[in-house]
């Protein structure tokens, strides 16, 4: 592991003078400190009632606000120093191969770990169809389904995610498998699987605003041959669409929107992106991976197409944030330009884009993260008993998003980090070409 720790004040100290980000109600609290003892706050008090004796740090004028949640990464070790940079302080692995993301795992939960905590659902549950070889546990049968979900929860994962390719059959005995072992589950829907029915199955979480074209407009979804999900999204209809909200706010189900994948898959003729300056940060593997995109031309006719797939999805992730209040920031991490930790700013701004207010933005960043990935009791709000996990900031983030970009200070677990020095390790490591051991998510990467 890296070390990019600057020195601790100490084994207890307290944060004074600065303002509290509260993301139970999305206000700020001015005249309270944070105790901090080992890995956890002890107490949000007012500084006459900390001892006396107590180790002070003057943070006046400073912003805190919880450290953030990404609940849609694929992770590699590599990605460590960035997230936390970034100051993305908790991230959910929704598909890796098993024994890999049992080992991260492990060891990012350390107390002492420079990473951000770890959630997985080990590899996805699919029928054979998708690309994705190395993340994926094929299953054939709702029998064979429902013994992957078995044998998933017997490994010990804490979630389980359903993946595109799966019959409605497959995809109902995974959901109905999973909450019988008290899972939560989160998928990526498809042709066959439909927001609307996976909704009534039980799904808990949706990423991508997946399965949502195919269920408002789910008679051509049906009849059709192929799956055309892009040329259903830029058919929108207000009530259809009002209609699939109403659902979504009526069974609380969780909303992973992840916009900026959409926008970075209908640009990757963008050949702008082949000098961007986060690409130091990226290893040379990837990088190449990456490439392979580019340098495949996306005709006008399929540009038109992606272009009209985001707009329509946009429209509906503007409505939904309207009326939803269980949405949580995702960024799909390291697919094509999806920098680890860099991207998950830009997903905000998306998010902002859509009508979503700084505050709302906060909380879904921070608590909504935590509720969605099941460690709310111990992170996502600035609470005694939690976790000491959090970001302190220059100026007030809900006058100014850009601050939390610039952001300097990370505590993970009471012990702070300073983002140029994690990001120099970073580079670091891209620039040195050095081999490591990992398995990716298919043949290619």
């Amino acid at each position: 592991m890296i070390n990019s720790a600057v020195e601790t004040p100490a084994n207890s100290y307290a944060l004074v003078g600065g303002t509290l980000f509260d993301s139970h109600t999305g206000s700020l609290n001015d005249g309270k400190a944070l105790w901090v003892e080992g890995d956890r706050i002890r107490a949000v008090a007012a500084p006459d009632d900390l001892p006396v004796d107590i180790k002070r740090v003057d943070i006046t004028d400073k912003y805190v606000i919880p450290g953030m949640v990404d609940v849609h990464v694929h992770s590699e070790d590599w990605h460590a120093p960035l997230y936390l940079a970034k100051g993305v302080t908790s991230v959910r692995d929704v598909g890796c191969e098993l024994e890999t993301s049992l080992r991260r795992r492990n060891e990012w939960n350390d107390s002492n770990a420079v990473a951000p905590r770890l959630v997985i659902t080990g590899p996805v549950i699919d029928c054979p169809g998708n690309q994705w070889t190395a993340m994926t546990h094929y299953v054939n049968t709702p029998a064979e389904a429902r013994a992957a979900v078995d044998m998933l929860v017997e490994h010990g994962v804490d979630q389980i995610k359903p993946y595109a390719f799966l019959t409605w059959q497959c995809f109902e005995a995974i959901i109905d498998q999973a909450h019988h072992h008290g899972k939560f589950t989160v998928a990526h829907l498809g042709k066959r699987t439909n927001a609307r029915r996976a909704i009534e199955a039980g799904l808990d979480e949706i990423e991508h605003l997946s399965g949502i074209s195919e269920a408002m407009w789910s008679e051509e979804n049906d009849a059709a041959p192929d799956w055309n999900w892009m040329y259903l999204w830029s058919a929108l209809d207000r009530q259809r669409m009002d209609k699939m909200i109403d659902l979504i706010v009526e069974r609380g189900t969780w909303m992973a929107i992840t916009r900026l994948i959409w926008q970075r898959l209908a640009t990757l003729w963008d050949t702008r992106l082949l000098d961007h300056p986060q690409l130091d940060y990226i290893p040379t593997h990837l990088r190449s991976f990456w490439n392979t995109f580019i340098n495949k031309p996306m005709p006008p006719e399929l540009r038109r197409l992606r272009s009209a797939q985001v707009a329509g999805a946009q429209i509906f992730a503007a409505k939904l944030i309207e009326r939803c209040e269980r949405i949580c920031v995702g960024t799909d991490t390291p697919l094509p330009h999806l920098t680890p930790g860099f991207c998950y700013h830009d997903e905000l701004w998306a998010l902002l884009e859509c009508g979503m207010s700084e505050s709302a933005l906060l909380q879904a960043a921070t608590l909504q993260g935590a509720k969605a990935i099941e460690l709310d009791r111990q992170i996502g709000s600035l609470d005694a008993g939690k976790y000491a996990d959090m970001l302190i900031l220059d100026s007030n983030p809900l006058v100014d998003m850009r601050v939390i970009n610039q952001l300097t200070t990370v505590i993970r677990g009471g012990q702070f980090f300073e983002s140029d020095a994690l990001l120099a390790q970073a580079k670091t490591f891209a620039q040195s070409n050095t081999p490591y051991a990992s398995t990716r998510f298919n043949d290619i990467w």
